[in-house]
C-alpha cells in the first residue's frame, strides 16, 4: 500500500492510518487555503488514541512534507503572561486587567443588552528566551512548557479541545504533546503573529493584527523580524505592508515548520479566543470584554498613518454582503439586500477587494450594515459618528467588546435579531437565521437615533 504515510510503518499501521483518515483527506484539509484544523481533529485524535502520539506526528509531517526525525513530546501547559511574570522575564504591561464598563448594547427584535462591569484582560509584550514558535499554532514553548495566552479564569471558563491547534498533537489534562526536532532552523529575535486562525479575516484584524498595533511605538521593533503563517489570504499581508511599509521584514512560516527563536516578542491578544472550545462551554455575557479605549486610541493612530495613504471612498452608505457558502448564513440574504439598495445602500462583497479598497470604504461611509461575521472588523477603521447595524441570530454572544470599541470611537451600534428555523447541532454555536423585513425600518430610526431608543 502506498499512500503516503511513512515508509518505516508496518502495513498494519499504514492501514489503520488510512481508514482512520485517508493521507489525501489529511493533506487536502492541511494544505487548504483555509486549513481545515476544526474538521480534521476527531480523526486527529483517534489516530493519536490508535497509534499514540509518535506515529502521529510521523503521519503529520509526512502530509506536511517537513523532513526530518520529530519527536512527539510532553509539556507542561501554563498562561503565557502569567508564567513570564512568574519568571521575571521581560514584560511590558501596554493596558492592566481590570474592571470596565460595557455600555448598553441597543437591539430591535430583542431587549436591549444591559450595560455591566466585567473584567477585561491584559494586554502586554512578553520578552521569551529561547522560544520554540510553530506553524498555525497558539502555544510557544520554553524550556519544558508549553505557553497559551489565557489570564483569569479564562480557561475554566471555555474548556477547550486543544488538539485542533495547528501543532498539538494530544492534550490530557495540564499537559500538551508538541513535534519537536534536534535541527529546527534559528532566528536570533523575532516578532510572532502565528496562530490557529490566523487564515480568517475577522481573526485576524481582531487578534493578531493587534499585536503588532500595540508594539508600533516599542522601540526596536522598527527593525524586528515579524513572523505570519503561510496561507494567509493577499488582504492579510496587504494590511501588513501598509503598517510596515513593506513586506521585507516578514518571515513566513511553512506549514508544520517549527522555529527556534532566541529572543521571541509575544504578545498577548486583546481578546481571549479559545482553540477548539468544547461542546457546552460557557459562553455567556461578560467573558468576552477588552479594554476598548486602548484599542480605540491603536485605531486611531492607525488612521492618522494612512490617513494619506489610503482616503476615504465615495460611497456614504454600505451593506456588506456574506456569502451564502459561509456558517451563521442570512437564509433571506436577496429579500434582505433587496431592501436594503431600496433604502440607498450599495451592496459590497468585500471578499475579493484589497485591504486598501476596505479600508477605503470604511473611511468615507457614514452607515454600515451587515450580517455578522468578519466584513465587520472592518468597521474598527470606520470614522467617529459612523452608524453601524448588525443582524444576527437570536444568540447574543461576543458582542460586548465590540460594542466597547464602537462606543470609543464615536461610532453608533445597533443589533438586528432574527430568528433561527432550525435548532443547533450538538456542539454547534452559530445557527442560520433570517431577518423579518419589517424590523429594518426599525434599525434604522435607531441608528438614526444614534443607538437610543426611538
Amino acid at each position: 500500500m502506498s499512500t503516503g504515510w511513512p515508509a518505516h510503518w508496518t502495513e498494519a499501521q499504514r492501514s489503520q492510518a488510512e481508514a482512520l483518515l485517508p493521507m489525501a483527506r489529511l493533506r487536502e484539509g492541511l494544505l487548504a487555503p483555509r486549513p481545515q484544523f476544526y474538521g480534521l481533529r476527531p480523526a486527529k485524535d483517534a489516530l493519536a488514541a490508535a497509534l499514540g502520539v509518535q506515529a502521529l506526528v510521523e503521519g503529520w509531517m509526512a502530509a506536511l512534507d517537513q523532513p526530518g526525525a520529530w519527536q512527539a513530546r510532553w509539556y507542561t501547559l501554563r498562561p503565557l503572561l502569567g508564567e513570564a511574570q512568574a519568571r521575571g522575564w521581560p514584560v511590558t504591561v501596554f493596558s492592566a486587567s481590570r474592571e470596565v464598563e460595557v455600555p448598553v448594547l441597543p437591539a430591535v427584535g430583542a431587549p436591549d443588552q444591559p450595560a455591566g462591569r466585567y473584567r477585561c484582560r491584559s494586554m502586554a509584550l512578553v520578552r521569551l528566551p529561547d522560544a520554540v514558535v510553530h506553524s498555525k499554532s497558539n502555544l510557544v514553548r520554553v524550556g519544558e512548557v508549553a505557553l497559551l495566552d489565557h489570564q483569569n479564569d479564562e480557561f475554566a471558563h471555555v474548556p477547550c479541545h486543544l488538539s485542533t491547534d495547528g501543532a498539538v498533537l494530544a492534550h490530557a489534562g495540564e499537559q500538551v504533546a508538541l513535534p519537536d526536532r534536534a535541527d529546527l532552523p534559528e532566528l536570533p529575535r523575532a516578532l510572532s503573529l502565528l496562530g490557529l486562525h490566523s487564515f480568517a479575516y475577522g481573526h485576524w484584524l481582531e487578534e493578531l493584527f493587534p499585536k503588532l498595533w500595540a508594539c508600533l511605538g516599542v522601540p526596536g521593533v522598527e527593525t524586528l523580524p515579524v513572523l505570519v503563517d503561510a496561507q494567509m489570504p493577499a488582504q492579510h499581508l496587504e494590511s501588513l505592508a501598509l503598517a510596515l511599509g513593506g513586506l521585507d521584514r516578514v518571515r513566513t512560516v511553512r506549514p508544520g515548520e517549527a522555529l527556534r527563536v532566541r529572543a521571541l516578542w509575544a504578545v498577548t491578544a486583546p481578546l481571549f479566543y479559545p482553540i477548539g472550545p468544547a461542546p457546552g462551554a460557557e459562553d455567556g455575557v461578560g467573558w468576552h470584554v477588552m479594554d476598548g479605549p486602548w484599542m480605540a486610541a491603536c485605531l486611531q493612530r492607525l488612521s492618522a498613518r494612512w490617513a494619506e495613504a489610503v482616503p476615504g471612498g465615495p460611497l456614504r452608505r454600505l451593506y456588506l454582503a456574506r456569502s451564502d457558502s459561509q456558517h451563521r448564513r442570512l437564509l433571506n440574504r436577496p429579500a434582505v439586500e433587496a431592501w436594503f439598495r431600496d433604502q440607498g445602500f450599495a451592496v459590497v462583497d468585500c471578499n475579493g477587494l484589497s485591504f486598501r479598497d476596505q479600508l477605503a470604504l470604511m473611511r468615507g461611509a457614514e452607515w454600515v450594515v451587515a450580517p455578522e461575521g468578519s466584513a465587520l472588523s472592518n468597521t474598527l477603521f470606520a470614522p467617529a459618528g459612523t452608524r453601524i447595524g448588525v443582524l444576527a441570530g437570536p444568540r447574543v454572544v461576543h458582542h460586548e467588546s465590540y460594542a466597547q470599541v464602537t462606543q470609543a470611537l464615536g461610532q453608533h451600534l445597533c443589533l438586528c435579531h432574527g430568528q433561527q428555523p432550525a435548532a443547533l447541532r450538538p456542539g454547534e454555536y452559530f445557527g442560520n437565521y433570517e431577518i423579518d423585513l419589517a424590523l429594518l425600518p426599525q434599525l434604522l430610526q435607531r441608528l438614526e437615533a444614534g443607538g437610543a431608543a426611538a
